[in-house]
């Protein structure tokens, strides 16, 4: 609150020079995670756009002249941290007003995260790609798939507690996915890859069945989501959406396609884990195979999605505890015989405590 009265009175005094250096000392300051603030980025736009512009271009002369002015020393941060800030908050205030503002600075620093597992910045990072899309121009797929990874991973073990469980759960970031055009699936899985090229030619119905993923924090369908469920398999075709999912699954035992980037924070094979942002699909397609008459085939295919996600290839822990879980739940719909031999099956070798509980649930229940 004291930062933005300041930075009102320095605007309304014309005195956009001090009005920069404080708002980079507060930025500096607060700490990378919160940079120059949510609130007062909004005084900050809230300003007249010839006072927003002029504001820009000092922190991009700064940006251009950091090691040769001593302006890290001033703000007692070393200059990749400052020349971030400076980006940062640049690109924020002149948003939709001059797109091509650090424009080639801003793409460069975007494109490293291109081939990230998640997203390990401690700074405001996704500003850059929102000032990108306020601009007219989309980032590449591959820096919208890390974002959605970084947004999905945030909750799992290994990645809470940190940089990137921080970046997943911020509302910038949130906001970001929600206007950020890209394919229904992150590419660079077997799988995801086929059923990308699959729902393109399929079109509108199959993009919509795609979309309709298993929310991030639910154990099992809910009406609401059965009901749309069988609303999107009726447009695209239950039996054709079976042998695709078949498929698909199939698939799903086979590594990426395109290479990740770990961090040493992780003690996994990030590319022999699925893509967080992926596997809440995969979740929500076994569920909907549920929802399908029962064929031998269909509980086959269940049954190697529950062992592909329980394998340790990664390292220690599954491979996706998740997805294994939605497969478990699909068999107890299911509820034949066949299904029913195969939990029983599975409950004789299965030891993820938390997959082993759900297959007891559901062997009680029948």
């Amino acid at each position: 609150m004291e930062q933005a009265v300041l930075y009102r009175d320095l605007a309304g005094r014309g005195d956009l020079q001090e009005l920069s250096r404080a708002v980079m000392r507060a930025a500096c300051n607060n700490g990378s995670m919160t940079g120059v603030g949510v609130e007062n980025m909004e005084v900050l736009r809230g300003l007249p756009d010839d006072d927003r512009l002029e504001l820009a271009g000092i922190w991009a002369r700064w940006y251009a002249h950091v090691e040769n002015e001593g302006t890290a020393e001033e703000f007692r941060r070393d200059v990749d941290y400052l020349h971030t800030e400076l980006l940062t908050v640049a690109s924020g205030v002149a948003s939709g007003l001059d797109g091509d503002l650090l424009a080639a600075e801003r793409q460069e620093r975007l494109f490293r995260l291109s081939d990230q597992y998640v997203i390990w910045s401690s700074h405001r990072i996704w500003e850059l790609a929102d000032a990108e899309l306020a601009a007219g121009r989309t980032p590449d797929p591959a820096i919208l798939a890390a974002f959605r990874r970084t947004n999905a991973a945030a909750t799992l073990p290994g990645v809470r507690r940190t940089h990137a469980a921080a970046n997943g759960t911020e509302p910038g970031m949130r906001n970001l996915l929600a206007k950020f055009p890209g394919p229904v699936l992150n590419p660079g899985e077997p799988w995801a890859d086929q059923a990308l090229k699959e729902v393109t030619a399929g079109g509108e119905p199959w993009q919509r069945l795609l979309a309709h993923a298993a929310p991030v924090t639910a154990t099992a369908p809910s009406a609401k989501w059965r009901q749309t469920a069988l609303a999107l398999l009726d447009a695209a075709g239950p039996e054709a959406v079976r042998r695709a999912v078949l498929e698909w699954f199939e698939l799903a035992c086979l590594d990426r396609t395109i290479p990740l980037v770990g961090h040493p924070h992780l003690a996994f094979d990030v590319n022999a884990r699925f893509d967080p942002y992926n596997a809440h699909v995969l979740r929500g397609l076994a569920w909907m195979l549920s929802f399908l008459p029962p064929q031998p085939d269909t509980v086959l295919a269940l049954v190697g999605l529950v062992e592909t996600s329980l394998d340790h290839r990664s390292g220690d822990a599954p491979r996706s505890p998740e997805v294994a879980e939605a497969g478990i739940v699909a068999l107890a719909r299911i509820g034949d015989r066949a299904a029913r031999t195969e939990l029983e099956s599975l409950s004789r070798w299965v030891t993820h405590e938390g997959t082993l509980r759900r297959i007891d649930k559901a062997l009680a229940a029948h």
